[in-house]
């Protein structure tokens, strides 16, 4: 399972996505796609997609089940700690 999450998603991307997701709201996308689908959309998202920020969360064989990815100026990000990912919220003004 795969659900990403896009903040302001331009046209073009949003119409990609729902070839392989839901759109569950507008910048909400859900699905079951492999890997290498998986990570060829995240690509695109990364070099075309919203200055706002994304984030991908998918399947993965670990403790949590999951693992993250994000993207442009999120005000959150991915910490690694002790092999458990958590969100790290800056506190920029």
């Amino acid at each position: 399972m795969t659900v990403i999450v896009m903040d302001n998603a331009p046209e073009n991307i949003r119409g990609e996505l729902t070839r392989w997701f839901l759109e569950l709201k507008p910048g909400v996308f859900v699905g079951k796609v492999n890997v290498r689908i998986r990570e060829l959309l995240w690509e695109r998202i990364c070099v075309d997609g919203p200055a706002d920020g994304a984030v991908m969360a998918y399947s993965a064989p670990n403790e949590q089940g999951f693992e993250l990815c994000l993207t442009g100026i999120p005000k959150r990000k991915v910490v690694d700690f002790e092999g458990i990912q958590l969100i790290a919220v800056s506190d920029s003004k």
